[in-house]
């Protein structure tokens, strides 16, 4: 009998789905595929019923698309919650959390550009730029163990509520490099890289580094959109070859990311987002620091 994937011990060690693959625990064979749910046919549950977990997951994902409508922030979590309730492999979750963004990607584009906050030529160099590197981050991905990964996740993911808790200040007098055609295209190409090796949304990088060189915050967020159109699909194309997007569990985490997002909208003008994003912010630091500790054998 196979024994039970638990998948809150650190990666890596006896007891994860990795570990038990050298250990003789699970038969062997490449490790794509298996979760740390169902560790092969046959294995017991690491809950009463996953069935539960997967709903709780696409509810916490439909709170995060709300979270991102009220206050233009939260999809940084989408990662962590799929590594730490889905039962999916570290890789696949954070494919499958960066393919998941595409949905938002389309609704957020139409949105404002039909509120008038960029013009489409000026978003060509940022989503040129992850297209072309977005991919190669996720084929770096597939060749790195998942602790690490999981570490340098965390790492953004304590970035991202550093920059909620304070955004940085927009540059007094923009740069002509950075608001120029190749700052914009090296800004993409950069941060579709980062998103392409964790699975973390290019735009929890590409909007501070755009507001520090001189762009308006609204303007960053907008024309993080079309970008992250192009960062979602680069870095699935390259998760895809490896085998590391779960594409049963995709449908679903777009539909109900979507729809959070168009109810965050609706809800926006009624809920304090400053309040918000201190509490986006808190739980982003707080999630990160757990995540990395947990990497470090700490839990």
């Amino acid at each position: 009998m196979m024994r039970r994937c638990n998948m809150f011990l650190p990666f890596g060690k006896a007891g994860d789905a990795s570990a038990q693959h050298r250990h003789g625990a699970l038969p062997a064979g490449p490790k794509k595929g298996i979760r740390h749910i169902w560790c092969g046919q046959g294995a017991a549950p690491a809950f009463p019923h996953p069935g539960v977990m997967m709903i709780v997951v696409l509810l916490v994902c439909l709170l995060v698309g709300f979270l991102v409508g009220l206050a233009g922030v939260g999809g940084i979590l989408v990662p962590p919650v799929l590594i730490l309730m889905s039962g999916l492999e570290p890789h696949t979750a954070m494919g499958t959390a960066l393919a998941s963004f595409i949905g938002t990607g389309f609704v957020g584009t139409w949105l404002y550009h039909r509120s008038g906050h960029y013009r489409f030529r000026e978003a060509v160099p940022f989503a040129l730029g992850s297209l072309v590197c977005a991919a190669p981050g996720a084929l770096v991905n597939a060749r790195i163990d998942a602790r690490p990964l999981v570490m340098i996740l965390a790492v953004i993911i304590i970035f991202a509520g550093a920059c909620t808790l304070r955004p940085p200040r927009a540059g007094r007098a923009g740069s002509p490099f950075w608001l120029g055609w190749k700052g914009r295209a090296v800004i993409g190409g950069a941060t579709g890289f980062m998103a392409g090796l964790t699975g973390a949304g290019g735009p929890v990088a590409s909007i501070p580094w755009m507001v520090l060189v001189g762009y308006s915050p609204i303007h960053a967020v907008a024309l993080s959109m079309p970008y992250q159109i192009a960062t979602s699909f680069s870095g699935s194309v390259g998760n895809m070859l490896g085998g590391h997007v779960d594409w049963l569990l995709l449908p679903a985490l777009c539909a109900v990311q979507v729809a959070g997002l168009l109810g965050g909208i609706a809800m926006a003008r009624r809920v304090s987002a400053p309040f918000l994003r201190t509490v986006i912010g808190a739980l982003c630091i707080g999630l990160g620091a757990f995540l990395f500790l947990r990497q470090t054998g700490c839990f």
